[in-house]
């Protein structure tokens, strides 16, 4: 190009020494020729000197290398458009964005970079930043940066310097183009992403639930299930029943991974021993024992500050237990009664439909055997109704004396069909199945309780 332009420059310092000095017809029409020979580097000169711009009206967005590309990359823009309510940007594109040589200076862009500038320049729609979501775009923010701040500000509150945090989905940021409309400011994108959504569910209550039971369950508290259904009475749940189980899901979690060290008791270990001068189901206690101490090291991770997993990684005992030993009785109860065995007290059978046992902070005292409403109940042994009405939660209840200092106790019935005082045999008639005092449905509730103490009915059964 620097040779051209000398080139230039000495054709025209001929020319204008030839105009100065005397003219001939013919020399006049070598002037002209000359003329257009020097118009004619002068536009060579000048067109090599420019560019291919992409042009939206009278404003340059991008100086290309290629005019092909830059073609394409219009027709690729047009072609995104198409359809819908995209036709009128698609319109745009082609009445307003051309491709002209140009001196004017701009930015040199290309593929993705070209069509996103072009879009800006005549569509609505704009560069934006997707957060993605486990695979899903879960809003639109302004600019990459933007994006990136949303993340540390949900990160910054469970950060620690001994713990690893990250989040529990998939995220990534992703630049695309977008209405300008859905953009999301960073305050707005916090507000979303901390309230998350209420998601609704219910749980239908069944016959024999228990608050503690479906608590434990759903992995819930008490106090949560409670605080979710106000004026509901956990000792007058009705099967059927539809109790709430509202909750918020977040829509980005935060993990915190960390090693806890935790200095804990070892429980004292039973060892029991069998002793024939004792009932079955008596238990005397021969040692004490102690506890222990051990070291345990967990790895323990948080969601959103709250604990949801918890794995042992390593123990150390620095005082081992001593164990605690039980005389357990083998003597077998009303042997010379109905084979040492306790009757069933439901006349048509039923299985165990609750056991005896802890039961969250409380104890269930006895067994409560399912069976149909008005289903007969029967003495498990022969002996003395000592009580036959209403016992608090126990509804209408029934006590039977078998001597030895042994009573049976027949819980929850509809019906009671003797009376105190009465002598009673193995098997007899006593009432029917009912939902009476502290019920969920219908079963007989059944205590085995010996010298006032109320022991595990199927040792006896």
């Amino acid at each position: 190009m620097f040779s051209l332009q000398m080139s230039m420059n000495r054709h025209l310092r001929r020319l204008t020494g030839f105009i100065a000095g005397p003219k001939e017809p013919a020399a006049i029409l070598g002037v002209a020729a000359y003329t257009i020979f020097i118009m004619f580097l002068v536009s060579v000169v000048n067109a090599s000197n420019m560019s291919w711009g992409v042009f939206a009206g009278e404003r340059l967005i991008s100086v290309v290398a290629d005019a092909a590309e830059g073609r394409a990359v219009i027709r690729q823009l047009i072609d995104e458009n198409k359809g819908g309510s995209g036709n009128q940007q698609a319109q745009a594109v082609l009445e307003r964005v051309y491709l002209k040589k140009t001196r004017l200076a701009g930015p040199v862009l290309s593929g993705d970079s070209l069509k996103l500038a072009i879009s800006e320049a005549v569509t609505s729609r704009v560069k934006g930043t997707g957060v993605v979501v486990d695979g899903k775009t879960l809003l639109v923010m302004s600019s990459r940066k933007e994006a990136q701040q949303l993340l540390d500000e949900l990160k910054a509150p469970y950060a620690t310097p001994d713990g690893l945090t990250r989040f529990a989905e998939d995220i990534r940021l992703v630049d695309t183009l977008v209405e300008k409309s859905s953009i999301v400011g960073l305050d707005r994108a916090l507000e979303m992403v901390k309230n998350g959504v209420q998601k609704k569910a219910g749980y239908r209550i069944k016959e024999g639930d228990t608050l503690w039971d479906i608590a434990a369950s759903l992995g819930l508290s008490i106090d949560n299930l409670m605080a979710l259904n106000p004026g509901l009475n956990p000792q007058r749940l009705r099967p059927g029943e539809m109790i709430s189980l509202s909750r918020t899901e977040y829509l980005i979690n935060v993990e915190t991974v960390l090693t806890r060290v935790s200095t804990e008791v070892i429980e004292i270990p039973v060892e029991e021993r069998k002793d024939p001068s004792l009932y079955l189901g008596e238990r005397r206690v021969l040692a004490q024992g102690k506890t222990g101490k051990k070291e345990v090291t967990y790895q323990v991770t948080l969601r959103n500050g709250a604990e949801v997993d918890r794995k042992e990684i390593g123990e150390v005992v620095l005082d081992k237990p001593e164990p605690k030993i039980v005389a357990t009785g083998t003597r077998i109860l009303l042997a010379s009664r109905g084979g040492g065995r306790l009757a069933w007290p439901t006349a048509a059978g039923g299985s165990v439909v609750s056991p005896y046992g802890a039961r969250g902070d409380g104890m269930h005292t006895g067994i409560d055997i399912g069976a149909g409403h008005g289903s007969a109940v029967v003495a498990a042994e022969s002996g003395t109704v000592t009580m036959a009405g209403w016992y608090g939660g126990y509804g209408k209840c029934v006590d039977i004396s078998h001597g030895e200092g042994v009573v049976t106790r027949y819980a929850h019935l509809s019906n009671i069909n003797v009376e105190v005082g009465q002598s009673v045999a193995r098997g007899e008639f006593i009432g029917r199945v009912g939902a009476t005092g502290y019920a969920t449905g219908p079963h007989l509730h059944f205590e085995v309780i010996v010298n006032g103490r109320r022991v595990n009915p199927m040792n006896y059964l």
